[in-house]
C-alpha cells in the first residue's frame, strides 16, 4: 500500500479538500480566495501554479470572473487532463500511443488469431475485432482504467487476444494511458507551486490515477469536490471517499441561498413562467427557433450567461451555431464541427480509394486531380480514353489486367504509352509487415511529390514500426493511414471563437461545475439525448443483465470501507470503478438534475417534431423533456401536446429567420413563380436551351446513333457535339455495352478479313458460324491468358457474360442461314466519312456510322454500292427491343406506324441507315429492327422512311442551326 494511503494526516497539511452543494458557492469561497492569494505570491515562487478542469468552459468561466474584476491571472496555468498528463509524463520516459497505433496493434493481433486459429468460435471473434477493433478497445480501456487485468475477462477466446495485444504493445516500446498514469505518482519531484482541481466526479473514474498523482506533484494542492446526488449516490460517495480515504477529511463549503444536495425530482428552482418549451418541425426549424429563444433570453437584463446544451456534434450544433453567426451573435462554439486535415484532399481520398479496390474509376478520379505530376508521354484525356476502350473490349476493370491488355492490344492507337503511363500507379501488396507497408508507401509518395505526407507518417510510425511483427491485410493498413493522416480538426465560424462570451454552445456534460443564468436544452429527443457510447444492440437481456452484474463484482471487489467507519466508501489502492451503462445512465441522469439546479433565470428545452432518421414518423420527446414538461404544467406529454407546441413555435416565429437570405416576402414568392411560368412557355429556343447563337463556319456530322439519341436527350448530345463534354460512362449498361461490341466484332471478323466493305455469299453463314465460334474462344483464351499471368482466375460471371455474347452471335448467323432468297451479305458495313444523304437541292444531311448486316440481291453497276435490292438490319444486342409486330399488325398505315416509332425515338437510326444506302443507289430496301428472340423478316419499306419529309428537314435544321434545344415538336406530350 502506498504511502498516501497509510498515512493521510502527512497529506493534510498540503492538501486540502473542499465539498459544496454548488459551483456558485465553490467560487465565492474557495476558488476566487485561492486565485487572488496565487496571485500576490506567484512572482515569487519557483515552480508554476495550475489549475485543472475537467472542461475547458469552466476554466473559461473562472478566466472570466477574475476578468471582471480586474485579477491578474499572470503565471497561472488552465490545464485539461490531457495537458496535464503530458506535463506529469514528460520526463517519465513512457511512450503512450496514439489511439490510431492501438487499433493498428490490436487488428493485427486480431487477424493473426484469424488466420492461425483452429477453434471456429476464436475465429469468428478475432474477424469481428479485426473489422471494428475500436468497440473492443473502449472495453478493454475501460477494464485497465478501472485497475484489472485482462485475466478478468470471462471469455477465452478474448482473453487471449487481449493478452497477446498486451505483449504486442509492450513490445512495441508503448505504455497503456492508465498504466503511465498511475506511474507518475512514483515520481516525487513536484511539478507545480499549487494546484486546483475543480470539477471532477464520478464520471471521471478514469482519471482518478492522474488526478491522484498531480496532487502529488505539487507543494500544495486544493481539491473542490461535489455533494453526491440521490441520482448517483452510491457513485459519487465512492468518488468522494476515496479523496478523503487518500487525504483526510474534507471541508465542507457553506453554501448561499440554502442550497440542498437533496435530488430535484420534486420541482424546478426557476418560476414556470421562465420555463419555455418550443418543437421544431426539422432540424433547421428547431434551429430557429433556438436562436429565436437566445436572443429573447440575451435581452433579458438579468442574462450573465447562456448555455446552449447539445447531447454531441450533429446537424443540430452547426446549424444553431451558423444562425448564431448570421445574427452576428458572438458565442464560444464548445461543439465546433469537423473539417478536413491538411492531407485529406481530393487526391489523398482518390489514391485511399485506389489502393482499397485497384478499379477503374477509382483510377480516373485519381488521374484527373494528379495530372502533370507523374505522367509525361501522354495526357491523361488520351490514357481515358485507351483504358476505357480497354475496358469496353474485355470487361474486366482490374488495372493490372488492364495495363497487360494495353500492352498487347494491337488494335489500341495508345495502347503502349497508356500501359508505360500505368507502370507508375504502383499498388500496396495485398499483405505485409508494417515495415514493409511503409517501404511501399514511401515509393509511392516519392513518385506523387507527396513530401509532407511521408514526414508526418515517417514522424508518427518512428522508433516502432519495425517493432510490430507480422504480415497483416492492406485494407487495415489503409484503415490506419485514413485515422491518422486524415484526421479531421476541428473548426469554428468568426463569431464562435469568443471564450468569454455571454453564449456558450457545449455538451452538456461539458457545461457542469458552473453557474448559469439561462439554459437551453436542445434537441431533447429519445434518438438523440442522452446517447451512450456503448449501446449493446442485439444482445438479449439476461445478456446484459450478465455484463451488469460482472461490473457490479468488479466494482464490489475494489471497493472497501474507509478509515471513517461504516458508511465511508473508498476504493483499494490500484482500483477505479468500472463504470459500466447502468452507471453511466445514472450519471448523466445526475448530471442533468445538477445543471436544472445550477440556473438562476431561465430554462428553454426544444424538440422536434419528426425523426431526423425517419422523417415520416413522430419523435418522441426524451424523459428529460417530459420531466421538465410536467413540472413545469403539471401533466405528462402527449402527441396532441407537441403537435400543438409546433404550432405555436411557428406562430411565434412567423416569418423571423436569423439569416435575412431565408426571409420569406412576397416579392420573392412572386419571382420564383415568374421564373417558373417562363421556363414553359411555348417558344423556340434560345442560345439558353442549348442553341447556339448563330450557325457554326465548319460543317458538323453525326453519328446515326446520336441521331437518334438526339431525339429523347437533345441537351446531351448537343453538348457533346459543339462543347465537347460526354456524361459519366457509368449507365448501368456496361453488360449491354460490351456484348454488343463483342457481338459485332466476332460477326465482322468472321466475314470481313479486314476489308470493311466486303460482301460475301449467303451459302457461306455455317462457315461464318464456325468463325464466330473460333473468334470467341480465342477471345476468351487470350483474356484467360491475362488473369493467370496475373495469378487470378477468369471470373465465372466473365464466362457468363460470354457466353450469352455468344448466343447471340450464333443466332444472328443461324437467322441469315436460314435465307435463301439472298445471294449476298456484309456486316459491319462502313459509311462514308460522313456519307451524304441528299433530302432536297438544298439540304443534305451528313452522318457515320457501320451497318449491322445488310442483305443484297440483284447486282447493278448503276448502284454504288453494287446492288438495286438490299435489305438493311440493325442487330440489337442490349436491352433495346425490335419492332413489335404485333404493334405492327394494327389497322394503320405502314408510314403512320413508322412516324410513331420515330416519335418514340426508334428506329431513327435504321431509318438513316436506309437513307444512306437509298443515296449509294439502292432502289429497294427492306428494313428490320432485330432482337435475338425475334425472327428475321422484313418489317418497313424505303417508301416508308422517304414518306417522313418533315423529320428529316427538322435533323438538317439541327445540324446546319446548332439548336437543339430542351423540347422538340416531336414530343409535344412534354
Amino acid at each position: 500500500m502506498s504511502h498516501a494511503r497509510s498515512e493521510p494526516e502527512v497529506h493534510s497539511r498540503r492538501v486540502s479538500l473542499h465539498i459544496g452543494a454548488s459551483p456558485e458557492a465553490a467560487w465565492k469561497n474557495v476558488v476566487r480566495h485561492w486565485l487572488e492569494r496565487i496571485g500576490t505570491r506567484i512572482l515569487q515562487a519557483k515552480k508554476p501554479a495550475a489549475v485543472v478542469t475537467a472542461s475547458r468552459s469552466q476554466a473559461y468561466f473562472f478566466r472570466s470572473r477574475l476578468l471582471a474584476e480586474g485579477k491578474s491571472l499572470l503565471a497561472v496555468k488552465f490545464l485539461s487532463p490531457p495537458q496535464l498528463r503530458e506535463l506529469l509524463l514528460r520526463d517519465g520516459g513512457q511512450r503512450v500511443p496514439l489511439r490510431e497505433h492501438l487499433r493498428l496493434i490490436l487488428t493485427v493481433t486480431a487477424e493473426e488469431f484469424a488466420s492461425k486459429s483452429t477453434d471456429d468460435k476464436t475465429v469468428l471473434v478475432a474477424k469481428s475485432i479485426a473489422r471494428d477493433a475500436d468497440r473492443f478497445l473502449r472495453a478493454l480501456d475501460e477494464l485497465r482504467a478501472a485497475g484489472w487485468t485482462f485475466d478478468e475477462i470471462e471469455s477465452p477466446a478474448l482473453r487471449e487476444i487481449a493478452a497477446r495485444f498486451e505483449q504486442r504493445v509492450h513490445e512495441c516500446g508503448f505504455t497503456f494511458v492508465h498504466d503511465a498514469d498511475r506511474a507518475a505518482r512514483a515520481h516525487a519531484q513536484p511539478l507545480f507551486s499549487n494546484l486546483l482541481l475543480f470539477g471532477f466526479d464520478a464520471a471521471h473514474w478514469p482519471l482518478w490515477p492522474l488526478l491522484h498523482a498531480a496532487t502529488l506533484r505539487a507543494d500544495k494542492a486544493t481539491v473542490v469536490l461535489s455533494d453526491p446526488r440521490d441520482e448517483a449516490r452510491d457513485l459519487d460517495e465512492a468518488w468522494v471517499g476515496t479523496w478523503e480515504e487518500t487525504f483526510g477529511p474534507a471541508e465542507v463549503i457553506p453554501g448561499t441561498n440554502g442550497e440542498s444536495t437533496a435530488s430535484s425530482v420534486e420541482s424546478l428552482l426557476v418560476p414556470a413562467s421562465n420555463v419555455h418549451f418550443v418543437i421544431g418541425r426539422d432540424t433547421t426549424q428547431q434551429a430557429r427557433a433556438i436562436v429565436a429563444l437566445a436572443a429573447k433570453f440575451l435581452a433579458d437584463s438579468h442574462c450573465e450567461r447562456l448555455g446552449i446544451l447539445f447531447s454531441g456534434p450533429g446537424a443540430l450544433p452547426r446549424l444553431v451555431a451558423t444562425f448564431l453567426e448570421s445574427a452576428g451573435i458572438a458565442h464560444n462554439d464548445g461543439i465546433a464541427h469537423l473539417a478536413p486535415s491538411a492531407f485529406d484532399d481530393d487526391a489523398w481520398r482518390a489514391w485511399l480509394e485506389l489502393q482499397q479496390t485497384p478499379r477503374l474509376k477509382p483510377l480516373f478520379r485519381l488521374l484527373r486531380v494528379i495530372e502533370g505530376r507523374i505522367f509525361d508521354e501522354l495526357p491523361v484525356l488520351k490514357i481515358e480514353e485507351t483504358l476505357r476502350r480497354a475496358y469496353n473490349d474485355m470487361l474486366i476493370d482490374d488495372i493490372e489486367l488492364l495495363r497487360d491488355y494495353c500492352a498487347n492490344g494491337s488494335d489500341l492507337r495508345h495502347g503502349n504509352a497508356a500501359a508505360r503511363e500505368l507502370e507508375k500507379i504502383q499498388v500496396l501488396p495485398e499483405n505485409a509487415t508494417l515495415a514493409e507497408f511503409l517501404s511501399h508507401t514511401r515509393t509511392i509518395f516519392s513518385k506523387l511529390r507527396w513530401r509532407e505526407h511521408w514526414n508526418e507518417l515517417e514522424r508518427l510510425s518512428r522508433n516502432w514500426s519495425d517493432l510490430l511483427p507480422g504480415n497483416f491485410s492492406k485494407s487495415s493498413y489503409l484503415r490506419w493511414l485514413r485515422e491518422l493522416l486524415g484526421a479531421p480538426t476541428l473548426e469554428r465560424d468568426d463569431l464562435g471563437l469568443h471564450p468569454y462570451a455571454r453564449v456558450h454552445l457545449l455538451a452538456y456534460g461539458n457545461a457542469q461545475g458552473q453557474p448559469w443564468s439561462h439554459l437551453i436544452f436542445a434537441g431533447l429527443n429519445d434518438e438523440a439525448w442522452p446517447a451512450l457510447n456503448d449501446e449493446l444492440a442485439f444482445i438479449r437481456d439476461e445478456q446484459i443483465d450478465e455484463l451488469n452484474r460482472q461490473n457490479k463484482t468488479l466494482n464490489r471487489r475494489a471497493s472497501k470501507r474507509g478509515r471513517q467507519g461504516e458508511g465511508h466508501c473508498s476504493l483499494r489502492d490500484g482500483k477505479t470503478l468500472l463504470l459500466g451503462p447502468n452507471e453511466q445512465r445514472q450519471i448523466r441522469r445526475r448530471q442533468l438534475f445538477d445543471l436544472v439546479e445550477s440556473v438562476s433565470t431561465g430554462i428553454a428545452a426544444s424538440a422536434s417534431l419528426y425523426s431526423e432518421a425517419l422523417p415520416s414518423r413522430i419523435a418522441n420527446p426524451s424523459e428529460f423533456f417530459s420531466w421538465l414538461y410536467f413540472n413545469t404544467h403539471g401533466r405528462g406529454v402527449s402527441q396532441q401536446t407537441l403537435h400543438s407546441l409546433e404550432q405555436q413555435t411557428r406562430d411565434w416565429l412567423k416569418d423571423w429567420s436569423p439569416v435575412d437570405a431565408q426571409k420569406v416576402d412576397s416579392i420573392s414568392v412572386g419571382r420564383t413563380g415568374y421564373a417558373f411560368d417562363a421556363r414553359r412557355q411555348l417558344r423556340p429556343a434560345g442560345e439558353y436551351e442549348f442553341a447556339l447563337r448563330s450557325p457554326l463556319d465548319q460543317e458538323k456530322s453525326l453519328r446515326v446513333t446520336q441521331w437518334e439519341q438526339a431525339l429523347r436527350w437533345p441537351a446531351i448530345v448537343w453538348m457533346e457535339i459543339f462543347l465537347g463534354v460526354e456524361p459519366d460512362d457509368d449507365t448501368g449498361d456496361t453488360w449491354a455495352i460490351a456484348t454488343g461490341q463483342w457481338v459485332h466484332r466476332w460477326l465482322a471478323h468472321s466475314v470481313r478479313n479486314g476489308e470493311h466493305r466486303k460482301f460475301v455469299g449467303v451459302d457461306r453463314a455455317d462457315e461464318i458460324r464456325e468463325r464466330i465460334w473460333k473468334e470467341a474462344r480465342e477471345f476468351r483464351e487470350r483474356v484467360a491468358a491475362l488473369c493467370s499471368g496475373r495469378g487470378k482466375v477468369l471470373p465465372d460471371w466473365w464466362r457468363s457474360g460470354w457466353s450469352n455474347a455468344l448466343y447471340i452471335a450464333d443466332c444472328l448467323a443461324a437467322k441469315v442461314s436460314d435465307l435463301h432468297d439472298w445471294s449476298e451479305m456484309a456486316v459491319e458495313y462502313s459509311l462514308g466519312e460522313p456519307s451524304l444523304i441528299p433530302l432536297s437541292e438544298k439540304e443534305t444531311l451528313r452522318v457515320r456510322g457501320r451497318i449491322d448486316l445488310i442483305l443484297a440481291r440483284a447486282k447493278s453497276d448503276q448502284s454504288q454500292i453494287g446492288y438495286k435490292d438490299l435489305w438493311v438490319v440493325d442487330y440489337k444486342t442490349g436491352r433495346q427491343r425490335g419492332f413489335s409486330l404485333k404493334e405492327l399488325r394494327k389497322k394503320e398505315t405502314p408510314q403512320r406506324k413508322f412516324r410513331k416509332q420515330l416519335i418514340d425515338g426508334r428506329g431513327v437510326q435504321l431509318a438513316l441507315y436506309a437513307l444512306a444506302v437509298h443515296a449509294l443507289g439502292a432502289e429497294h430496301i427492306q428494313l428490320t429492327l432485330l432482337s435475338p428472340a425475334e425472327q428475321l423478316e422484313p418489317q418497313f419499306h424505303l417508301d416508308d422512311v422517304l414518306v417522313q419529309e418533315d423529320f428529316w428537314s427538322e435533323l438538317h435544321r439541327m445540324q446546319e442551326t446548332g439548336v437543339f434545344g430542351m423540347l422538340g415538336p416531336v414530343h409535344t406530350d412534354f
